[in-house]
């Protein structure tokens, strides 16, 4: 074995035991099938057979040129199309394979001699069945931790093609290349679905003398790829190691391995590592068995030790985590995360994937995320994680430097401070519901003469390209309307918007407009409020600077509305605690939060409250900081000196779904007193009741009508005089008014502080039926989806119970099963598979339920080659 220089390692391998133990293959006979064992394992007396060992699927899928979709083989490779292909490939004619819809192991033919091993009968390539790309040179026994003592193999057979139904099974026979006397039968076995091949040794000592405390394991070659061990992380050269596993990885593929009996052990080089599976004491005539998995994952560490964790039965919880641009909210991709534990060593390392999302399994305890990424300044995160349970944790990376975040926006356009630019609706914050054949109305700011317009929705890799039908610059208003036509979409679902022009023009804004089929007639939305981000203690207390608390309440409520699915969230005001504090102490509240929303699963329609743009006279930014953060982050900077076709000083703005108008209108105490000429001391100005009561009677052919907003400070809003059907609100923390009478004027108790509520209003006809408000639970316990398999593009069949706690039967209810890529069709049984996403790295099952109240619901889904 050499290092990556082509100098000897340094450490003992001798040359003269590798002679003599090659003319050891011409006294080599056949060696019975693998015996009873005498002595029952490991060192610590449990019986060494490791039967069942739990396969762990992966994202990949397709069809294979050894196997058919959804089964196994091992066979004889007799043509060079099987073959594995890159750098360290080795593989050739006559040498044997293992391979299923996951994954494609190649074991040398006993002549086939590569590298340091001393026979054929090792594994010498591995990769994904689909790219078939190889990183690695091989893998091959590794004894008594004196290299390089190793099995020699003498015949190779199959045991079982993978056609009986089972695991396919190749077996290589040999001996102890230091003493003969030891027989040596390894069986490499792949189940169908696995991205693990599990190898099992059987030593049957034939001798007169006991082998005492007799280490085995494997050694393995890396190639391509860098060494990484928990505890350790990839300064391994020269170090000895003890961890539970091992993982390398390369540009195009993650390697794993681990013993089943513990923590391995062994030394390392630049390019080798020697491991220690487990030891066992072998007397005469005694036998002794010991199993171990080699794994092929995706393109990080965090895959390999997913499945390993899956593999051995470790006590785990699903950690998910994403990582966006604190000033775009943009995704972004290739970020790394490492995982420390409480003493600051290194277990795993993450990367985001194109969505800026990464997820992984972590062992029970308190863990250090640390996320980073090119022209980023990293962050940190502390997280608890339990058996069983999941967490998450959105990164916002604030960016250094003159890194390019996004080619298609300008630098111009992505300075602190800017957020909203060309695109002033629909934004993540007051979003379009359209159907295909719609006309989608679209704001924005740019020069009068501005040509060139284009309009584009995109949501991960599908483009959706818009006819931009009229472009027409308001001079009175001093914003671009643009009339673009809705196409069909292969998703309906949320997009991104794109807008650009001549003259770098150029602006996205996330999750802006949700593409439907049609309006339904019967239906439900969620009203949520108070959300008080990131924490509901002011930035003078201790601790604040680094209490997410909110941010969790926030996303206990949204893990229940993902299940629900709503047609749409309206969220009245006090969406953040301190609304000045986005610029000073760079607390980036309004950045944050705009993330936030961005991950909510459906649309949701904001609306301001005092927390948000009210300020305060006793922080040290300057009077109006809070309200114009608002405009520069949720719209719009127009209110600041308003144009007379828009002479309107708040925020105000309305919609319809069918037949019901809804109308949201920004609501403040002015506690810094900022522009009090203007706005007063409080809502609502008298302007806002004109362009209220100017709004209203132009949808008086509604069915229904709507109010949202934070809080009617004046207590000026006369329902029936308006004519309208309900106002919902917040503000005083608690449940306020009747559901039973109409006209409907309803508060909704507050998210923050682990209140976690919501209020569901039923719509039939236009005809509004709102609801008792519902809780989340204080561990989220009211609405669970529990999902076994793991849901996580991993495995073709995953079950789903969810489990409503609530009083309330939510009959559009939506579950979203991750599920590998490539397959034919699926089986759906408990729901109605309503349609697939296959944009991304793996395929996502949209599967409608009837979620009944009080209830346990069992969904499955079976994906069919």
């Amino acid at each position: 074995m050499q290092n990556q220089d082509g100098q000897a390692p340094n450490h003992p391998r001798s040359l003269v035991s590798a002679i003599l133990t090659i003319l050891l293959l011409t006294a080599l006979t056949a060696i019975p099938t693998m015996a009873q064992n005498a002595n029952t394992g490991p060192v610590d007396g449990e019986a060494s057979d490791r039967v069942g060992i739990k396969p762990a699927s992966s994202s990949r899928a397709g069809s294979l040129p050894g196997t058919r979709t959804g089964s196994v083989s091992a066979y004889e490779i007799t043509s060079t199309g099987v073959l594995l292909s890159g750098q360290e490939a080795d593989g050739q004619l006559h040498d044997y394979m293992l391979e299923n819809d996951r994954i494609a192991v190649v074991i040398s033919d006993i002549g086939h001699t590569v590298h340091y091993a001393l026979s054929g009968g090792n594994i010498i390539d591995a990769g994904s069945s689909i790219d078939r790309l190889d990183s690695i040179r091989e893998l091959y026994s590794y004894f008594d931790d004196n290299w390089p003592r190793q099995a020699i193999y003498s015949s190779l057979q199959i045991m079982d093609n993978g056609s009986t139904g089972g695991p396919a099974v190749i077996r290589a026979i040999g001996v102890d290349s230091d003493d003969p006397s030891l027989e040596v039968v390894t069986d490499y076995s792949l189940e169908a679905g696995a991205d693990h091949v599990a190898i099992t040794s059987t030593l049957t000592n034939t001798g007169t003398s006991a082998f005492v405390d007799f280490e085995v394991g494997d050694a393995l070659t890396w190639g391509t790829c860098r060494e990484f061990s928990p505890w350790y992380g990839f300064d391994l050269n020269g170090q000895t190691t003890t961890g539970p596993w091992l993982a390398g990885i390369s540009d195009t593929i993650a390697y794993g391995y681990a013993g089943l009996y513990g923590d391995i052990w062994g030394p390392h080089g630049s390019i080798w590592s020697d491991m220690n599976a487990t030891m066992a004491t072998i007397g005469p005539g005694d036998s002794f068995s010991y199993s171990r998995v080699f794994v092929v994952g995706e393109k990080e560490i965090a895959s390999v030790a997913t499945l390993i964790h899956e593999i051995l039965n470790t006590p785990v919880g699903l950690v998910e985590c994403s990582v966006v641009d604190s000033l775009t909210a943009i995704p972004v991709p290739g970020a790394a995360i490492h995982a420390y534990n409480d003493v600051g060593d290194i277990y795993l390392l993450m990367e985001t994937d194109n969505a800026g999302e990464s997820r992984t399994t972590l062992p029970p305890g308190t863990w250090q995320l640390v996320a980073s990424a090119w022209n980023y300044l990293p962050e940190n995160a502390w997280i608890v994680v339990v058996d069983g349970g999941s967490v998450s944790h959105d990164f916002l990376l604030s960016p250094v430097g003159s890194g390019n975040f996004f080619p298609e926006i300008p630098t111009a356009h992505r300075t602190p401070g800017d957020t909203l630019t060309v695109i002033q609706r629909p934004l993540v914050n007051i979003p379009a519901i359209v159907r295909e054949g719609d006309i989608l109305d679209i704001s924005c700011d740019a020069a009068p003469g501005a040509t060139g317009w284009t309009a584009m929705l995109r949501r991960s890799e599908i483009d959706v390209p818009l006819d931009v039908l009229t472009a027409t610059y308001d001079p009175s208003t001093l914003w671009w309307e643009l009339s673009c036509l809705v196409p069909p979409v292969p998703l309906h679902d949320l997009y991104d918007l794109r807008v650009t022009a001549d003259g770098e023009i150029a602006d996205i804004t996330r999750n802006a407009v949700k593409v439907i089929p049609d309006f339904k007639e019967d239906y439900y939305f969620i009203h949520i409020t108070d959300t008080h981000l990131p924490t509901h203690m002011y930035y003078t207390e201790p601790g604040s600077e680094n209490d997410r608390s909110e941010i969790i309440d926030l996303r206990e409520v949204m893990a229940d509305i993902d299940l629900i699915n709503p047609e749409f969230v309206l969220l009245t005001g006090d969406f953040v605690n301190e609304g000045e504090l986005e610029d000073f102490l760079n607390w980036r509240v309004f950045t944050r939060g705009q993330a936030i929303l961005s991950r909510f699963p459906v649309p949701v329609y904001l609306t301001a409250g005092n927390h948000d743009i009210g300020g305060w006279d006793d922080t040290p930014p300057p009077d109006g900081t809070a309200r114009r953060d608002w405009w520069r982050f949720f719209g719009w900077n127009r209110l600041d000196d308003p144009p007379p076709g828009a002479p309107w000083y708040t925020q105000n703005y309305s919609f319809d779904y069918g037949p019901v108008h809804f109308v949201g209108m920004e609501a403040y105490d002015n506690y810094d007193e900022w522009r009090q000429n203007i706005y007063g001391n409080r809502s609502f100005t008298a302007g806002q009741i004109q362009w209220l009561n100017d709004d209203l009677a132009a949808a008086s052919g509604s069915l229904s009508q709507v109010l949202f907003y934070h809080y009617d400070f004046k207590h000026e809003l006369d329902l029936n005089a308006l004519g309208v059907e309900m106002a919902l609100w917040g503000h005083v923390h608690s449940d306020q008014g009747s559901i039973h009478t109409q006209p409907y004027d309803l508060a909704t108790n507050r998210v923050c502080d682990g209140k976690r509520r919501y209020r569901m209003i039923r719509v039939s006809n236009g005809v509004l039926q709102p609801q008792e408000s519902l809780s989340a639970g204080s561990s989220g316990e009211s609405l669970i989806a529990d999902f076994t398999p793991a849901n996580n593009g991993m495995h073709d069949d995953v079950t789903c119970v969810l489990i409503n706690d609530n009083d309330q039967r939510f009959e559009h209810g939506l579950v979203k099963f991750v599920m590998p890529k490539g397959y034919g069709s699926a089986q759906v049984t408990g729901g109605t598979l309503l349609q697939v996403d296959e944009s991304g790295d793996v395929a996502v099952y949209y599967v409608s339920v009837d979620i009944l109240s009080l209830a346990t619901v069992t969904v499955n889904l079976h994906l069919v080659p």
